[in-house]
């Protein structure tokens, strides 16, 4: 694929079929629960995101080489929850590794996670900054016990110890500090332990996990929600249409199904039918929107630009974690979107207030919008429906999207809704 991408609009009314990848989330914690089991049962609808299929690469080279006498590298690029859940997996693993990523990921912080594994008896060091990757871990059983964590930063680092809980001997009692925030992504972790057979019990800010083996029992992944929030803005954007989210459900364990209920304020409407999603544009656009994103932070993006495209003032808090996603999606939206004259500012720690012009300007394929993705899958996905307002946008480095949504471009074509070169 080409380093930039040509967009300009099509269609004005949408219609068609949307094939969604499967969830990256679903999957990612399917495989690490499969390699606790030791099980070699597939995984049905297996996530064709490149994180899910670096996750599956590293978990096969890991079990290939844990008997070497030389220390394995192992490299999880710029896949946050492929480096937090490998983390406590090759902790608990005889061996020596090398835990390291991309340049960004140096730049996420996992210390939280290397104190809780530390108050277990792992044996970790850092190689380079103190609370970042690389790590050394000189891997060895674990017994488990009482721990606590502080999720202000990311909910995978509770996450990753409780998928490892059932294992240990005195399974584990968790204790959860600081804020806490994507907890729909803990419930979803819990619910897949409990689908492969752990007792895990929640009280409050405690999670306690019985010593109880998994079983070995068949796993469908899901169609993924987060990725369907590209076109809700698509359709949020457009002056009309009529689509099918492919075998989307609301009865879904992903907690970003609360955005059929948020682009309801956005014009946007949704249909549970047999075969997925139905959504509509139909129904009146509030005046402002206020959102907490807390829990939801993979939704800012296309709710952000979603705003800005339709000219409505908004604000959007709980967003303090966002500055250690795959990019600073605070400076990128910041950035990209002033290129509009949209104002993105933060009013208040986590709060950030969006201003559109009074009209938003429009460009044309002989003099594009010039769009940097950052480096980011969800900035590249959510900047890209804006040309149905903007016109033509050219958009750098649009393959990131394959990074949790490699068919998106093609999905797109197929919808006719944008011109692509």
């Amino acid at each position: 694929m080409s380093k930039t991408k040509l967009l300009s609009p099509n269609l004005t009314h949408l219609k068609g079929k949307v094939q969604l990848s499967t969830s990256k989330s679903e999957s990612n914690r399917a495989l690490m629960i499969r390699a606790y089991g030791g099980f070699d049962r597939l995984i049905t609808q297996l996530s064709d995101a490149e994180d899910t299929q670096l996750l599956k690469r590293n978990l096969k080279m890991i079990r290939d080489c844990a008997q070497s006498s030389i220390p394995l590298v192992v490299d999880c690029d710029n896949a946050g929850t492929t480096f937090r859940f490998l983390l406590t997996y090759l902790a608990t693993l005889p061996g020596t590794w090398m835990l390291t990523g991309s340049g960004r990921m140096l730049e996420r912080p996992v210390g939280e996670l290397v104190n809780a594994l530390r108050i277990l008896g792992a044996d970790i060091s850092y190689a380079g900054q103190p609370s970042f990757a690389p790590l050394r871990i000189q891997g060895k059983a674990l017994t488990g016990g009482k721990a606590t964590v502080d999720i202000s930063k990311s909910s995978q680092f509770a996450s990753s110890l409780l998928m490892a809980a059932p294992t240990w001997e005195q399974g584990l009692e968790l204790e959860l500090t600081g804020d806490h925030s994507s907890i729909p992504y803990l419930h979803m972790t819990i619910a897949l332990m409990r689908h492969f057979g752990a007792v895990v019990n929640c009280d409050n800010s405690k999670i306690v996990v019985e010593p109880k083996p998994y079983s070995n029992v068949s796993c469908r992944i899901h169609p993924d929600w987060s990725a369907a929030s590209y076109w809700y803005e698509m359709m949020a954007l457009s002056e009309g249409g009529d689509l099918v989210l492919d075998q989307l459900s609301l009865d879904s364990l992903q907690g970003d199904k609360v955005l059929a209920k948020l682009f309801e304020k956005l014009g946007v409407q949704s249909l549970q039918e047999p075969d997925g999603i139905r959504i509509l544009k139909m129904g009146a656009l509030v005046d402002s929107f206020e959102c907490d994103c807390r829990h939801y932070p993979d939704l800012l993006p296309a709710l952000a630009v979603s705003c800005a495209g339709l000219g409505i003032k908004a604000r959007f808090t709980g967003l303090d974690n966002l500055i250690y996603k795959e990019s600073n999606r605070l400076l990128a939206l910041k950035t990209e979107l002033a290129k509009l004259n949209v104002s993105f500012q933060e009013v208040e720690q986590g709060a950030y207030l969006l201003i559109p012009p009074p009209k938003i300007a429009v460009f044309d394929e002989s003099n594009p919008l010039i769009i940097n993705s950052w480096g980011d899958h969800r900035i590249a996905m959510a900047m890209a429906p804006l040309t149905l307002k903007a016109g033509a946008i050219r958009l750098n480095n649009p393959e990131v999207v394959a990074k949790s949504y490699p068919a998106f471009w093609s999905c797109i074509r197929k919808t006719g809704m944008l011109h692509q070169k």
